[in-house]
């Protein structure tokens, strides 16, 4: 059954590992040790010790796999933003369609009789790469074969029984091995030689999701998309030929630009306008849109 589940995924697109459920306590415990053995910020601490949950409980059957779907999706789109007659050309994300990836889920629970419970509040990068999905990179992000890392994860527990475990330790890609690409390519200098971990608190990604102003130190020039940060993926080799455009432009007309940069809440916007930020995941980063925008005006 679970060779079924996986044609399925991949006769829709999707790549798909299943695990034991057993291996969510040793999850837990690598993270844990990871967690004593790492010098880690505030930020870091917090992302370890309050934003998982690793309980098997929440789900209202006896959980015996842990099913990880990694969800490929245009890299990004084009966005155009106008204003006083001029036009800003910038760049997006965009939302991968995990209504479809549940449908399918779903659908092969009817079908099959299993049954599964959302559990993306998972270590998803590092479950991804554990169970054999995925590797990391040297930027912390996760490449699969045939794909890059042009996709987006999420997980289920299921009472699926797991019939081969692929468990293994966090694998870096091989191609990292003699490659700084993505080192020179990062606009702040997040990513390290020495260390793993990349440096959040230069991180551009992160810089453009926190509320606030941005840090002095930080040149205007580095600004190029409405959240989040591309850079060290456009340059990455193992992406070459897996970065895909959304198809067509999204463009924000003078009124709504204008409606973007002065705040207005997101429950009053137009359906249309609030459809052009669900498809871009800007609605995610709502608060940090006015800011984000003016800077990308700027440059």
């Amino acid at each position: 059954m679970n060779t079924k589940l996986r044609d399925e995924a991949e006769k829709r697109g999707y790549k798909l590992q299943i695990i034991s459920s057993e291996r969510i306590q040793d999850l837990k415990s690598e993270i844990e040790r990871f967690s004593q053995s790492e010098e880690l910020n505030g930020f870091q601490k917090w992302i370890l010790s309050d934003l998982y949950n690793y309980s098997l409980s929440r789900a209202e059957f006896e959980a015996k796999s842990v099913v990880i779907l990694a969800v490929p999706h245009p890299f990004y789109a084009d966005v155009v933003f106008k204003k006083d007659g001029q036009t800003y050309a910038a760049k997006s994300l965009v939302r991968p369609d995990f209504n479809g990836a549940h449908g399918f889920i779903e659908s092969f629970s009817e079908d099959f009789g299993y049954h599964f419970a959302k559990a993306d509040d998972l270590p998803l990068k590092r479950l991804g790469v554990q169970s054999g999905l995925c590797e990391y990179g040297r930027n912390n992000i996760t490449y699969i074969d045939d794909v890059g890392s042009n996709f987006s994860l999420t997980a289920y527990l299921s009472d699926l029984p797991c019939e081969f475990d692929a468990w293994r330790g966090a694998v870096v890609a091989k191609a990292c091995a003699n490659c700084n690409v993505c080192i020179h390519s990062c606009p702040t200098g997040a990513i390290r030689k020495d260390r793993f971990l990349i440096d959040n608190q230069r991180c551009l990604s992160t810089l453009n999701e926190m509320p606030g102003e941005f840090p002095d130190w930080l040149p205007e020039t580095v600004h190029h998309t409405c959240y989040d940060c591309m850079r060290c993926q456009e340059k990455c080799p193992m992406n070459i030929g897996h970065l895909d455009k959304m198809e067509g432009s999204v463009v924000f007309s003078e009124e709504e630009t204008e409606m973007l940069l002065t705040a207005v809440p997101l429950e009053q916007l137009l359906p249309e306008l609030r459809q052009k930020l669900w498809t871009l995941g800007m609605d995610e980063w709502y608060d940090a849109m006015p800011r984000n925008i003016k800077a990308l005006m700027r440059r």
